[in-house]
């Protein structure tokens, strides 16, 4: 009885969505070729670096690998945009080696930036290393999200508090308790109460 030879998966290198960006059509060429050899498939081309945001929008690529002579300050803007909307992993290849043009790079959301030229030996380490720094810098900004969110929070708490001590003449330890008790009857947040408070307070003011 024969059996079907089992599916072989994917390699983590066959999954990544590359978006390759090159405004030479040589340069793109050797670029893909480089690619393909360092075990990366899933490529999607582009050479008019033209609205790159929208482009990334679209491909919605697992990292964006772009060689340049020297970013211009065209596409560091660009690929600020993209970190600020689209956030995703860079790689920069470039001859630019000045310090300052590393640091504008870096500060754009480059997460990986290498002088010379593209090969298959440079490309897999580059894509690792952007990966890598890219992930610690969504952890950053995911705690510091978190870090802004609370304190939005506690802000509202504690103002709601103020409005119970000055409407009601509470200590500012009842009206934390008067919050508390709403809250856990209501089953809802603290901050959610705190909103209605002050939601309230200004429909009917004291």
């Amino acid at each position: 009885m024969s059996t079907s030879k089992p599916a072989i998966s994917p390699t983590p290198s066959e999954q990544l969505h590359i978006l390759a960006v090159d405004e030479s059509a040589v340069r793109l060429k050797l670029l893909v070729q480089s690619l393909r050899l360092a075990d990366f498939q899933r490529i999607t081309t582009v050479q008019n670096t033209t609205d790159l945001l929208a482009k990334v929008i679209e491909a919605k690529p697992d990292v964006i690998f772009i060689d340049v002579e020297s970013p211009s300050r065209d596409t560091l803007e660009q690929l600020a945009s993209i970190r600020d909307q689209q956030p995703t992993a860079v790689v920069m290849v470039a001859q630019d080696q000045q310090v300052q043009t590393i640091h504008a790079a870096v500060a754009s959301g480059v997460c990986a930036y290498s002088v010379g030229g593209v090969s298959a030996e440079r490309v897999r380490p580059a894509i690792e290393v952007a990966m890598a720094t890219f992930a610690s810098f969504k952890l950053l900004r995911s705690q510091l999200d978190d870090a802004r969110q609370a304190l939005n929070h506690q802000k509202k708490i504690d103002r709601a508090k103020c409005i119970l001590m000055q409407q009601h003449s509470l200590s500012e330890q009842d009206a934390h308790q008067a919050i508390r008790k709403l809250a856990m009857d209501r089953k809802r947040k603290l901050h959610d109460v705190a909103e209605d408070v002050i939601a309230f307070s200004k429909l009917f003011p004291s």
